[in-house]
Order: C-alpha cells, then sequence, then structure tokens
C-alpha cells in the first residue's frame, strides 16, 4: 500500500493542532443557555490543582536524546555489535592461526650414562625450549559460507535497531498525547467537583428556603462523592501516564510534555525525524523478517557443507637448551585431509532441522506481512472512524452543556427535580471526559497512519 508523505505528514499536523485547540477550548463547558442565577462560592482542598511533575520533556529532540539513552534502544545497538563480533568470529574461521609457547623443566632426578668419551645426563637437568606453530586450513567450505550468513546477521541487527527506532517513536509520541489528555481529564475533573459543589450549595439553599426536601440534599451529596471518585481516580491515570512517558524514555523519573508544548512545531520534529515508506515490504520489522529467511535456507546448505572435506596446512618451529639424539632447532610442516564419513547421524539431523526453520522463517514472513498490512490499513482506516467520532462526542458535549445549563437555571426557579440535576450533571461530566479521549484517540490516529510504516533516523 502506497501513502504519499505529504499527505500523511498534514494529517499529523492537523490532527496535533486540532487536538491542543480542543484542549484550550475546553477549559470550561460550553453552554447555549447563560444561567440568570448567581452560584455560591465553593472551597475544597480537592479543587487544588495536582502537583507538578518531577521534570518535563520540553521538546522533541529533548526526546530523542533521552530514546539513545534508554535501555530497550541500547539493547538493539548492542545487538547489532554483537553480530558484527559474530561475523569476526566467522571470519577467523578461514584464516591462519599462529600459536607461540616457551616452556621451562627442571628435572630432579637425573642419571650419568657414559657413551663413549663423553657421559650423558639424563633427563636433562634444566630444558628451556621455545617453538611457534602456524595452521590454516586451506579448504574449508562451511567456514567461507559461514562468513557470507554472518554478513546476513549484521543486516537482520541492523533493521531490527530501525524497527525499533519507529517503535520507540511510536510509543513516546502515544505517551506524549496521552500525557496532554490525562493533564486535561483531571483539570475537567475539578471543573466537574467545582460545579458539584455548586450544585450542593444551591440544594442546601432550597432547603432553607424551604423549597427543597433532604432528598435533594443527598443527591447532590452522593453527587459530589462521584465526582471527587472520578478526580481520584483522574489524577492516579495522570501520574502513571506520566510515569508512562518517562519509562517510553527510559526513565525512572515520571515526565510530562508541558501544556504550552508548541505542537506544530512538534509535529514537523516528528515528520523530520520518521518519513513514512512507499511500501510495507520497506518497514524494518518486514525486511529483517525477510534478511532472517535469508540466513535460514543458507543453513541448509551450511548443514550439507558438512559432508565437504577439508584440508589443513600446518607448520612448527621449535628450539631446546637440551636435547636427546636430536637437534636443538627443529622444523616440520604437515597436511592434514578430514573426510567425514559417520557420525552417527548428526549432519542428517542439522540438515533436517535446518530445512524445518527455514520453513518456520518463510512462515514468519509471512505472518509479518499480512500482520503489517492489516496494521496499516486499520491505521489508515482509524483516522475516518475516530474523526466521526469525534463529532459525535463533540456534539454529546454541547448537548450534555446544553441540558444541564437548563436544569440548573429551572432547578434554581423552582422546576425539575434534584434527581435531573445529579443527572445533568454527571451527564456533562463524562461528555467533556469522552470528547478530550476522543480528541485525543484521533491524534494518537493520525499519528499512527505515519508512524506505522515510517523509516525514523535518530
Amino acid at each position: 500500500m502506497i501513502f504519499h508523505r505529504r499527505v500523511c505528514t498534514a494529517l499529523l499536523a492537523s490532527s496535533l493542532c486540532a487536538t491542543w485547540t480542543s484542549l484550550a477550548s475546553a477549559q470550561a463547558p460550553s453552554t447555549a443557555v447563560s444561567s440568570t442565577f448567581v452560584q455560591p462560592e465553593v472551597s475544597d482542598s480537592m479543587l487544588v490543582p495536582p502537583e507538578r511533575a518531577p521534570a518535563e520533556v520540553k521538546s522533541w529532540d529533548e526526546a530523542l536524546a533521552m530514546i539513545r539513552r534508554s535501555p530497550s534502544f541500547l539493547t538493539s545497538v548492542a545487538e547489532v555489535e554483537r553480530a558484527i563480533a559474530q561475523r569476526r568470529i566467522a571470519l577467523a574461521a578461514v584464516l591462519p592461526t599462529l600459536i607461540a609457547n616457551a616452556s621451562y623443566t627442571h628435572n630432579f632426578n637425573t642419571l650419568a650414562v657414559p657413551f663413549g668419551t663423553a657421559v650423558l645426563i639424563e633427563p636433562p637437568a634444566s630444558v628451556w625450549t621455545v617453538s611457534a606453530s602456524a595452521s590454516w586450513n586451506v579448504l574449508n567450505p562451511r567456514g567461507i559460507y559461514g562468513v557470507g550468513t554472518a554478513d546476513l546477521g549484521i543486516d537482520v541487527a541492523k533493521l531490527t535497531l530501525d524497527d525499533r527506532r519507529r517503535v520507540l517513536a511510536g510509543s513516546v509520541v502515544a505517551s506524549l498525547l496521552a500525557t496532554l489528555s490525562a493533564e486535561r481529564v483531571a483539570e475537567l475533573n475539578r471543573i466537574g467537583l467545582r460545579t458539584a459543589l455548586e450544585r450542593l450549595g444551591l440544594t442546601q439553599a432550597r432547603f432553607k428556603l424551604g423549597s427543597g426536601i433532604e432528598l435533594d440534599i443527598d443527591r447532590a451529596q452522593q453527587d459530589v462523592a462521584a465526582s471527587r471518585a472520578q478526580l481520584i481516580s483522574g489524577d492516579e491515570a495522570l501520574r502513571q501516564s506520566r510515569e508512562a512517558l518517562g519509562q517510553a524514555l527510559g526513565s525512572a523519573t515520571a515526565l510530562s510534555a508541558p501544556l504550552e508544548l508548541d505542537l506544530e512545531g512538534f509535529e514537523k520534529a516528528v515528520a523530520g525525524t520518521c518519513k513514512l515508506a512507499d511500501r510495507v515490504e520497506r518497514r524494518a520489522d518486514i525486511a529483517a523478517a525477510s534478511q532472517r529467511v535469508a540466513i535460514a535456507e543458507r543453513q541448509i546448505t551450511d548443514a550439507k557443507l558438512q559432508f565437504a572435506p577439508s584440508l589443513a596446512l600446518g607448520s612448527t618451529v621449535g628450539h631446546a637448551s637440551e636435547t636427546t639424539l636430536g637437534p636443538n632447532d627443529t622444523w616440520s610442516v604437515a597436511a592434514t585431509l578430514t573426510v567425514p564419513l559417520y557420525d552417527g547421524g548428526v549432519r542428517y539431523g542439522a540438515l533436517r532441522d535446518a530445512k524445518a526453520a527455514a520453513e518456520q522463517a518463510r512462515d514468519a514472513l509471512a505472518t509479518a506481512r499480512v500482520d503489517a498490512m492489516i496494521e496499516v490499513a486499520r491505521a489508515t482506516r482509524a483516522i475516518a472512524v475516530d474523526t466521526a467520532a469525534r463529532d459525535v462526542a463533540r456534539e454529546q458535549r454541547e448537548l450534555a452543556a446544553r441540558i444541564d445549563a437548563r436544569t440548573r437555571e429551572g432547578y434554581a426557579k423552582g422546576l425539575g427535580t434534584s434527581l435531573d440535576l445529579v443527572t445533568s450533571a454527571q451527564a456533562l461530566r463524562q461528555a467533556e471526559i469522552n470528547l478530550v479521549l476522543q480528541d485525543f484517540e484521533l491524534a494518537q490516529a493520525r499519528a499512527g497512519a505515519v508512524l506505522v510504516n515510517a523509516e525514523c533516523v535518530y
């Protein structure tokens, strides 16, 4: 599936800006009917805004710097280093080796043996020896073939790192938006508690004037208690979202995005980091799965090469301070031809295992490709779905605001019941929260449409 980069970038920009506009415009519930009565003043300790996060992520560049230091990112970087090391190990199998040895031997028990006019001391009392040996597998088909397999392993590790970049970028963007959303929900919960306290004051005033009953006060107090519970839950969700943002950036400290964040500039920075790929096959995880298939198929050939003979050359040079019936200096050259004949069936088992592993790799590639195509299709479709859901949520919020305003005004004039008052208040609070959450869902959907098939470089 082909996506136009400019279109997706514009979608992400409009989403983030729309979310910011919605969050700013929702500072107070919109009403179509103005109240003609004076609300009682309320104060409560729970109306105090939640504590600030210990730290803030002020820009996308700062977020990227933290990602590059996060354990999940560094783990993928280390995988590349390990793949490079494995390639060096594979190369060593086809290169010559050189070994040097030195030894000193002192014999405490010796025997003097007459030999003509001379006397031999056996074994020599003290012997110094030095030697050097070189060996080289001149004919090693399996080792040579293994170097090429190790090169593919490096490619897989790099592609896995590229996919990790994409996944981490998406996770951080989602966490930033979630933190902003949770901040707004926490603010709305305090607005809801304040209005609930105002309604409680209104019912108490009516009761004192003889226009209400105790049931009205009980319902209003029940609404206040429900608002407090929602506020407590929202504050905890805010703390968890901050912790999730810190976790996504590899920090044990809770983090938040500042409410004054320039989302348009933030979007441009993200779009500059992650470029949309033109097809699913270019996505890093799909490319890595394809390379794993190639490695698995090479393992079949590697198993077959275990049947091939090998030829090794070796040479040893040595010097001993004392010898018996031999020169002090030695030099030898040897050639060894190894022909594998029978090993109990290990090679046949390895070949069968390699074929099965290759089939598994091909199945994994097919599954990953299907999953990626469905993920891209869903991410694209989610924009239209969440846009429609956001519009409905906005309409529901406007209706709930008008109903609540009319209910409050009517109740102040002696019309309606306390049940109507509490019900409209609860509906308005939920509608406000639903709209904020739906704005976040839409922003996330548009960001996901870009990041689902992106190539991120940082």
